[in-house]
């Protein structure tokens, strides 16, 4: 399982280098006081490493919404905790953007209860409706922690991103709530060419997304980030199953 991970992640690696190397690039040469520019250069590359993972079936979606991910978990958990890595070099190597991000607002405790809740809210329905019980799938839960890991970490990265410094930038020059909306429709808009090339899968990924980031950015709204995450992370482990060899 390690060895046959190894492969998966070298290969996706050696694919993804060119165009982060340009992104590397792109951004180091940005001037500084060029934030909104800097935020799109940082949005665009996750996009890129997200879109990747596509034709490498490292992970796949169905006209349902139910999306596959690799059977191997420890693919699963070092994406994850690579992506909590990278949410920490944010973090630490870019100080003037991350004081854009809010982690947490109002009761600490309530914020991710509540995301969980609302990602149970967008999750559960499309479970429902695909009509599956991934736990029958042989190796479900071996599969599930490094699945969890994932969910909640690649999706860190994500909302830090969407959430914490695009919407937190927009709240500068708009009301909060044009922010969120704003944000929601970025994270729409940035999946158009996952939905419609490189899935051709079309308007029913685009609706999901555009669901699912109006409730990320307001429950990012009253509650910052870390509820953000809870909500995006929970609805995708919600509708998540692995991809099983034919």
């Amino acid at each position: 399982m390690i060895a046959q991970g190894i492969a998966v992640l070298l290969e996706y690696a050696v694919c993804l280098a060119p165009g982060l190397i340009l992104f590397g690039f792109w951004f180091g040469l940005m001037p500084r006081n060029q934030t909104g520019l800097r935020i799109l250069i940082l949005v665009l590359a996750f996009v890129l490493m997200r879109d990747v993972m596509t034709p490498l079936q490292m992970w796949r979606l169905n006209g349902d919404l139910q999306i596959g991910f690799l059977a191997n978990p420890f693919v699963l958990a070092l994406l994850g905790g690579s992506s909590l890595l990278l949410v920490a070099l944010i973090a630490r190597g870019l100080p003037d953007l991350w004081r854009l991000v809010v982690l947490s607002k109002g009761n600490r405790l309530a914020g991710p209860v509540v995301g969980i809740v609302v990602g149970c809210l967008i999750g559960l329905p499309l479970r429902f409706f695909q009509g599956a019980d991934p736990t029958g799938i042989a190796g479900y839960w071996t599969w599930l922690p490094g699945m969890a890991l994932l969910a909640y970490g690649a999706n860190a990265l994500e909302e830090v991103l969407f959430r914490g410094l695009l919407q937190g930038y927009l709240e500068q020059h708009a009301r909060a709530l044009r922010a969120a909306l704003l944000s929601a429709l970025a994270f729409s808009a940035l999946h158009a060419f996952l939905a419609l090339s490189v899935t051709q899968l079309g308007w029913p990924i685009l609706v999901f997304t555009l669901i699912e980031g109006l409730a990320c950015g307001l429950v990012r709204m009253r509650y910052g980030v870390v509820a953000s995450t809870a909500t995006h992370g929970t609805a995708i482990l919600l509708i998540a199953v692995p991809i099983v060899a034919a």
